[in-house]
């Protein structure tokens, strides 16, 4: 009889820590399991790993190449000379020829056009992996709103169950109207429906939350009590810290420095280019007199005089291509100072909201718990108390509301900031 109870108490021991742990998740556990689980972390990591490839294809050209060859002739045949029949043999070569670039100017902008790309990735990776910690923090916020305006619903749900009840016992007592035991039922069915919605919702959130992370969510979510803006809000120096850290506005100038200078690379193709090549041949039969080795040193020269005008269209083309990455990089920047300043607007009215959505929850539970006094001294009817608790739950759900508008506003502006939602993510 020991060993179930032995078997059951070990999967407690195991299931307890995990399931502490999920009751415990905050932001920024959902943050790092966000970047550890979700796929779009590990494509933003392809793509360094293909920049990075791509600057060790463009250094190849500076460096030597070395083939080896080998061949083998068949000569399954036999033929008379002079009068003798003649058995002729197979014939085995091998060749290794070393190739070494001495002049290619061309290999220069090709090589740091690569570097510059492989810049912009690293940044554009980071970028991808922030905007990705900001879409998983704000499905936690998310999911945290739908707790409480479910919280809210229940509350509500609990004051018209206890109305009904004594609702129903006034007017057994005929102390008040069947009207009155009316509207409580109404009131209830109402609260019912508001319960049935706000599960709903909570679930979809859930569900958002957890597509995101790769993972169920199952248990409730809390919310940091901190603020997530701590530093001073200042439109002039929040702007200029923004173009200097955000990986974006990184990326973007690294990949209008690369296209900057592979513009180059058309007009140097005039330039001759110089290769050498060095080869050494064996054979089991003699290839210059009695000699089985053959050695050979070429140097080759290759001018491309005139080549119908495909390097003046790809100067043009690149020309306009760096053009294009240059302006693009002018209006990020641009666009930077616009997005602090209306993350700014938003938060500045979402905290003037929440202070308005706390005042209000405030007075309409005052509201509510005196019309519920009044009522059962018989001073306020029926209708009044129930309008008291439905403004009691919509000021509940303004608040909720209120408070996911400012964690929206403050997560707005570390986005626009580019900060991560939480310091040490990565």
């Amino acid at each position: 009889m020991w060993k179930p109870f032995t078997v059951a108490l070990t999967i407690l021991t195991v299931l307890a820590p995990s399931v502490s742990r999920a009751e415990e998740m905050t932001l920024a556990q959902v943050v790092r399991l966000a970047l550890a689980r979700n796929e779009r972390a590990r494509i933003a990591d392809a793509a360094v790993t293909s920049a990075d490839a791509a600057v060790s294809r463009a250094r190849a050209g500076f460096l030597p190449t070395l083939t080896l060859g080998a061949s083998e002739t068949l000569r399954p045949y036999t033929e008379v000379q002079n009068g003798r029949t003649v058995v002729r043999s197979n014939a085995a070569s091998g060749a290794v020829t070393l190739s070494q670039p001495l002049l290619s100017i061309t290999a220069f902008p090709i090589y740091a056009s690569a570097k510059h790309n492989a810049e912009a990735a690293r940044h554009d990776a980071l970028n991808q992996k922030r905007q990705l910690t900001f879409d998983a923090a704000r499905a936690f916020f998310g999911v945290v709103a739908q707790q409480r305006v479910l919280v809210a619903a229940k509350r509500r749900l609990d004051k018209a169950d206890a109305s009904a009840n004594d609702t129903r016992a006034r007017a057994a007592a005929q102390l008040v109207s069947t009207n009155d035991a009316t509207r409580a039922l109404v009131e209830r069915a109402a609260s019912v429906q508001s319960v049935a919605n706000a599960t709903g919702a909570l679930e979809q959130a859930r569900v958002a939350l957890g597509y995101i992370l790769d993972a169920p969510v199952e248990s409730d979510l809390h919310a940091p009590e901190e603020s997530l803006t701590p530093f001073d809000i200042d439109v002039a120096p929040l702007s200029e810290r923004a173009i200097a850290q955000r990986p974006d506005v990184a990326a973007s100038n690294a990949a209008a420095a690369g296209a900057l200078v592979l513009a180059d690379e058309p007009g140097l193709r005039f330039v001759p280019t110089l290769n050498a090549q060095a080869q050494a041949r064996v054979a089991d039969q003699p290839t210059a007199g009695d000699r089985y080795l053959d050695t050979v040193l070429t140097l080759n020269l290759n001018w491309a005089i005139w080549d119908a005008g495909v390097r003046s269209a790809d100067a043009d083309s690149r020309k306009a291509a760096a053009d294009s990455a240059d302006l693009q990089f002018r209006a990020l920047k641009r666009r930077v100072g616009a997005d602090v300043k209306v993350a700014l607007a938003a938060l500045t009215a979402a905290r003037a909201s929440l202070t308005a959505a706390q005042e209000g929850v405030t007075a309409a539970s005052q509201s509510a718990d005196e019309t519920a006094v009044l009522y059962k001294q018989g001073l306020a009817k029926a209708i009044e108390l129930f309008n008291a608790n439905q403004s009691r739950f919509d000021a509940e759900i303004s608040l909720a509301a209120a408070q996911l508008a400012l964690r929206q506003g403050e997560l707005d502006l570390r986005a626009a900031m580019g900060l991560f939602p939480v310091e040490g993510a990565l």
